[in-house]
């Protein structure tokens, strides 16, 4: 899958738990063949740095689950604008 279709994905669950839920029982989606919570924790943390105004992301954040502020002025110039 690419990362724009990764990226899509934090628009069309509603909550971080879904996400990786949902790249638990669809783990071709992302690059590996199977993934652990911890794994898809990982990936979303990724995920997010590009697209923090996500649903999706900004549940993650209220839950731990990212390694950075949404807010973090870095992240800027990283944000991937919708299609």
């Amino acid at each position: 899958m690419s990362d724009t279709a990764i990226l899509a994905t934090l628009d069309e669950c509603a909550t971080a738990d879904d996400w990786i839920s949902g790249l638990q029982a669809h783990p071709k989606a992302g690059t590996l063949t199977s993934y652990s919570r911890t794994e898809a924790i990982e990936l979303l943390d990724i995920a997010c740095v590009s697209r923090v105004d996500a649903v999706v992301c900004i549940d993650a954040a209220n839950a731990g689950h990212l390694t950075y502020e949404l807010d973090d002025p870095r992240l800027t110039e990283l944000q991937v604008p919708r299609p």
